[in-house]
């Protein structure tokens, strides 16, 4: 598989490991990062600084996404040690509660709109997922075991339903998307499971899908069909997509960041950065940015977050 033509460049610590997550068109890197205590705190990069954005209290925190307008969205603990969705404006935490389960994750934003998830239950069957507007929100009507994973600016939400826990098979959880009421398998490429993971403005979505052949495959849904995205990885995960349709992920055979150039190029892998023995590509913005992680082995494990130019 050949190399695509970036830079990969590490982002500044707190001390100890870090994570990138996402990363907005101003190029405001958001995920997470290891301090003293060897807890993990949300922290955003801006201009190659690292800003610690704190907790609700509690020992950890941890920022998802961030938007066009800079809001960032997560989750944080609290001082009883209960993880609630978050929201951090102008480096202020805003706590967006509970949502009427045990805990609580926000997962991705845009426009006036945060997508979700709570947990009424501890296991994969108990996941609800929540659409926030302003102050509304709302629990998206799709069936048991269900995340809502990201968000466009038209209000189009991209998830997955239907999980269920390893020791209830058969497992048969479906990609959807979601607006205005109204909710839509995506189907699968042939076998019985389909994860959906990003959407573009256009209302593109990229996943992973099973194959009627039993393999494990990347996918990119163009509004009406779902299409197996061409690559030579083994075990291919699609993960998100931008307006130009680069679409980005993760070789799991060789832990390796990877690009399609489009939906019907070929995939390229990320290079690694010196020293690194394994990567992965979580997000993209519209100009091209790449954000995630790479492992190291020395002097012990550990991650450190990682843009691709």
């Amino acid at each position: 598989m050949p190399t695509a033509k970036r830079t990969a460049v590490l982002l500044p610590t707190l001390g100890g490991g870090s994570s990138a997550s996402d990363v907005n068109s101003a190029g405001v890197v958001v995920g997470s990062a290891q301090v003293a205590s060897g807890y993990w705190h949300a922290v955003r990069w801006v201009d190659g600084q690292i800003e610690d954005l704190g907790t609700l209290g509690g020992p950890n925190s941890q920022a998802e996404a961030i938007d066009e307008r800079g809001r960032i969205v997560g989750t944080a603990q609290a001082a009883d040690g209960s993880s609630h969705a978050v929201a951090w404006v102008d480096g202020k935490i805003q706590d967006l509660g509970l949502t009427g389960g045990i805990f609580s994750i926000a997962y991705d934003t845009a426009g006036d709109r945060v997508v979700g998830v709570y947990h009424v239950t501890d296991s994969f069957s108990g996941r609800r997922p929540f659409v926030r507007t302003g102050n509304t929100e709302i629990t998206i009507d799709a069936p048991p075991g269900a995340s809502a994973l990201a968000v466009n600016e038209a209000g189009t939400v991209a998830g997955t339903y239907g999980y269920k826990d390893w020791t209830d098979p058969p497992f048969v959880n479906q990609a959807f998307v979601w607006r205005d009421g109204v909710l839509r398998s995506l189907g699968t490429l042939g076998g019985p499971t389909s994860d959906a993971t990003g959407i573009n403005d256009l209302g593109q979505v990229v996943g992973t899908s099973w194959t009627a052949d039993g393999r494990f495959a990347a996918f990119f849904w163009d509004g009406t069909t779902m299409h197996r995205l061409a690559t030579g990885a083994e075990s291919p995960t699609a993960q998100a997509v931008n307006d130009s349709g680069l679409v980005i992920g993760t070789d799991g055979t060789t832990s390796r960041a990877m690009i399609w150039p489009s939906p019907t190029a070929e995939s390229q892998l990320l290079p690694m950065p010196d020293g690194a023995v394994s990567s992965i590509a979580i997000n993209v913005n519209d100009p091209g940015l790449i954000v995630g992680l790479a492992y190291f082995a020395s002097p012990s494990w550990h991650s450190r977050a990682v843009v691709w130019r």
